[in-house]
Formats: C-alpha cells, sequence, structure tokens
C-alpha cells in the first residue's frame, strides 16, 4: 500500500511539474514575442543621445579649432598687434567658448533625461521579463502598455494636447516620445502651409543620418520649390534655384529633373498628365507622408503606430476566407464589424487547422451542450438560439430565407 501510494505522490509531482514547466515555457514564449515588439522603446532614447552627442561632438570641434586659429593668429602678429585689439580678441574667444559651455550644459541636460527614460523603460520591461506569474505587475504592465499604445496614436494623428494630458495624468511621460512628434510639429505645420523653410531646415540638421537611409526627401522638396516658382511665373528665379540646389543631384536624378525643367515650357495650366501631376496639391501630402516616414526611421520609431500592429496581430489569426461575406456575418466577430474588416483588408487568411461551428444568431460556439439543429432546408443554428427564438413566438422563423417551421420539424446534428 505504501510503495502505490508513494508512486501515485511522485506520478502527482511528476505531472504538476511537467504541467507547470509547458506553462513557464508558454509564458516565456509570449513575453519573448511582446518585448520583440517594444524594440523602440529603448531604440528611441538611445538614438537620441547618440544625436545629442553627434551634435555636441561637432561644435566643440568647430569651436576649439576656431578658438586655437585665433589664438595662433594673435601669436604670428604678437610683435605687431596692439594690446587692445588683442585683448578684444581674447574677449571675444572667452565669450565664444562661455556660450559652448553653456550650450554643453543644455545638451548634458538633455542627455541626462533620456538616461532617465531609458532606465524607467528597463525598469518597466523587466517587469514583464521576470514578474509574469505575479498578478498585480502583470496587471501594471499591461496597462502602462495600452496608455502607451493609445498615447503614441494620439501622438501620431496629431491630437498632441490630449497625448501630453493623458501622459500627465498617468504620470508615464518617461515611457513616450512627446519631445519627438512635438519638433516635427513645426515642419508638418509648415509643409501644410505650401512652406519647406522648416523641412529644409530639418534636412540640414539630420544630412548626415538620411544619407544612410538613401532619402530622397530634400531632393523632393528642391523639386516643390521650383515647381512653386514655375507655380508663381518666375522663370528667371527657378531656374537660377535649380542651377544652385537641384542641378547636383543629376547624376542620379537626371531623369526626374528633365521632367521638372520641362515644367518651364508647360507650365501650370497644361492638360498633359505627365507634368499636371506636378503641380498638384497632393504633392504636399506626399512630402509630409515622407517627412514622417524619415523621421520615424531616424529614431528608430516603426511606420505604423502599435495600436494598427497590435490589431493586425490578433485580426490577422481571425481572418478567413469568408470574412466580408454577409451571408456569414457573425455578431462576436471583429471582421464583420466595417472598420475592422478595413484595417485587414492587407493581412493574409489565417491558417485555422481546427475549425468549430459558430452559431450565426448568437455567436456562440455550438458543442455538446450547445448542439447545433437543422432546419428543413438545411440551415443550421445552435440549440440556444432556436429555444430563445420558440420562446419569443411560439415558432421557428429562420433569418436567412424567412421561412416558418414547427419546432418538431427541426433535428438535431451530431458532430463527428
Amino acid at each position: 500500500m505504501s510503495s502505490s501510494t508513494d508512486i501515485n505522490k511522485k506520478t502527482n509531482v511528476s505531472s504538476t511539474s511537467s504541467s507547470s514547466t509547458s506553462n513557464n515555457s508558454s509564458n516565456d514564449s509570449n513575453i519573448i514575442g511582446e518585448i520583440q515588439l517594444e524594440r523602440s522603446l529603448l531604440k528611441v532614447p538611445f538614438e537620441c543621445i547618440n544625436k545629442s552627442f553627434r551634435i555636441s561632438q561637432k561644435s566643440i570641434e568647430k569651436e576649439m579649432n576656431n578658438v586655437i586659429t585665433q589664438i595662433t593668429e594673435i601669436n604670428k602678429k604678437r610683435l605687431t598687434i596692439s594690446k587692445d585689439d588683442a585683448i578684444n580678441t581674447v574677449d571675444k574667444l572667452l565669450t565664444r567658448v562661455q556660450q559652448l559651455k553653456r550650450k554643453m550644459e543644455d545638451v548634458k541636460l538633455e542627455e541626462e533625461q533620456q538616461i532617465k527614460k531609458l532606465k524607467s523603460r528597463l525598469s518597466h520591461l523587466n517587469i514583464a521579463t521576470n514578474c509574469q506569474n505575479q498578478k498585480d505587475h502583470r496587471e501594471m504592465f499591461n496597462n502602462t502598455r495600452i496608455n502607451r499604445i493609445l498615447i503614441d496614436y494620439f501622438l501620431r494623428e496629431g491630437y498632441y494636447d490630449s497625448a501630453i494630458e493623458f501622459s500627465n495624468q498617468l504620470k508615464i511621460k518617461d515611457f513616450v516620445d512627446i519631445e519627438i512628434f512635438l519638433s516635427s510639429k513645426k515642419v508638418v505645420e509648415g509643409l501644410n502651409k505650401f512652406d519647406c523653410t522648416e523641412a529644409l531646415n530639418w534636412c540640414n540638421e539630420n544630412k548626415s543620418k538620411l544619407k544612410k537611409i538613401n532619402s530622397t526627401l530634400e531632393f523632393n522638396l528642391r523639386i516643390q520649390e521650383f515647381i512653386e516658382l514655375v507655380r508663381l511665373g518666375k522663370m528667371m528665379q527657378a531656374i537660377a534655384y535649380a542651377k544652385v540646389h537641384i542641378s547636383p543631384n543629376s547624376s542620379t536624378n537626371m531623369k526626374e529633373i528633365q521632367r521638372v525643367a520641362a515644367t518651364l515650357v508647360f507650365k501650370k495650366d497644361t492638360t498633359c498628365d505627365r507634368y499636371k501631376k506636378l503641380f498638384d496639391s497632393k504633392k504636399w501630402s506626399e512630402l509630409i507622408c515622407q517627412f514622417k516616414n524619415d523621421n520615424f526611421q531616424l529614431h528608430s520609431l516603426s511606420t505604423k503606430s502599435m495600436l494598427d500592429i497590435s490589431l493586425q496581430s490578433g485580426l490577422s489569426v481571425l481572418k478567413t476566407s469568408s470574412c466580408g461575406d454577409e451571408s456569414t456575418y457573425n455578431v462576436n466577430c471583429p471582421l464583420c464589424d466595417p472598420s475592422f474588416r478595413a484595417l485587414a483588408t492587407s493581412l493574409p487568411v489565417s491558417l485555422q487547422s481546427h475549425s468549430s461551428l459558430v452559431c450565426r444568431i448568437t455567436g456562440e460556439i455550438m458543442n455538446e451542450d450547445n448542439y447545433p439543429m437543422v432546419l428543413p432546408n438545411g440551415n443550421v443554428f445552435s440549440k440556444r438560439a432556436i429555444i430563445d427564438m420558440y420562446k419569443k413566438q411560439d415558432k421557428i422563423i429562420d433569418p436567412r430565407s424567412g421561412n416558418e417551421y414547427k419546432l418538431e420539424e427541426l433535428k438535431r446534428a451530431y458532430i463527428s
């Protein structure tokens, strides 16, 4: 008896252990999948620190080279330069160095803020990886994550005030990148007003990074400024502008330059589609879209919002070949809603290795407790739907065909 009991105990312990191990491995795989979606959460502050370092390094090199050059010049003229001129030169150099110092202090403060953000985000992800079995910590992580996703969506859609207020109330400013979107706001507003000035300044500030990603934004902005000069009839100014800003790109964009140059002849009222498109106001919307994508890429942000990505991830599992067919409408299926269906348009049909019967009336799964009932015309509905219908109207009406039947005429279907 005792040996039998020991064997049973060992078996129970073994099964419990294997069950917990499988659950833990399942949780670990889910967490790994979630963390992979959070790449930009850590990458963004890192890129901001990197950018800040590069700017400060260039500023220091530029100013110190200037200081050294000025000191060298003074040394060369030490026998001829007057005392007052030497003092003035030194005073100017001291002023420039002090300005550089203040600038570096601002850079240091910005870097400290980004490091603080990075630490907060690492702590946030640490909760997900090390405390996933603790319900309170898991719920806290999920709630914070949902709020972050919503704020990110607000910022991308231009609801800046709502995003700022929301982040302040929830005290999660360290988890969202409001500054990046606010800095890009000026550029977007400028392009909406048909002005490329802010966008060109942004391109100049990020020239090296844009070159690395092979961006054509600056070239397209220059083309647009040329087109606007042609639109205003300022042909000589347009030609002069093209010589300075567009011709340097002739080795890589000659065909596009030739096409744009032809607008000097065809002008804004042309009916030729090839050149008429260049004067279309939609070009400004395309520039805004390109700027946003380049800005996201420079800061390691995804081009789509995390809200879209998360929703599409879930919808991709639900999408079947019958989605969009009104005859298969299910009240509980998200993809039967027009808004979700539009979001899932580009998604592939999911591979369903196991299928289940779903009642078209209630949206519930049909099983042994809620078995399927077959009408004489062959349509199938769940037992609960049929009983509820019979209780309300003392008869069975097929919602698809409108035919009426008696309860006795229905038959139970067996799932094999």
